[in-house]
């Protein structure tokens, strides 16, 4: 594997500063629920930079996509049982 030039990173970390901007900006302007889903969606951008760029994803083995697969899908399973405790939990 090549190592990943210099621009690449500083782009990238340039992005992730502007989706900080914004997660930090949405926190001001009251949005009601839309603050939740625009959080979420930044947030999941920012985990793809870091996965693609950092973790050098992009040009892995079939097999390291599959673990890292593998440990998304459990981290929704994870989730969706503590999601799941909580609402059925009589307040």
């Amino acid at each position: 594997m090549k190592p990943t030039p210099l621009r690449h990173h500083l782009l990238a970390w340039l992005a992730l500063l502007v989706l900080l901007a914004i997660t930090c900006g949405s926190a001001f302007v009251p949005l009601g629920k839309l603050n939740i889903a625009i959080n979420f969606g930044v947030a999941g951008l920012k985990t793809l930079l870091v996965v693609l760029v950092f973790m050098k994803l992009r040009g892995a083995a079939p097999m390291i996509w599959i673990a890292a697969i593998l440990g998304v899908f459990m981290l929704a399973i994870l989730v969706s049982l503590s999601l799941a405790d909580f609402v059925v939990r009589g307040w």
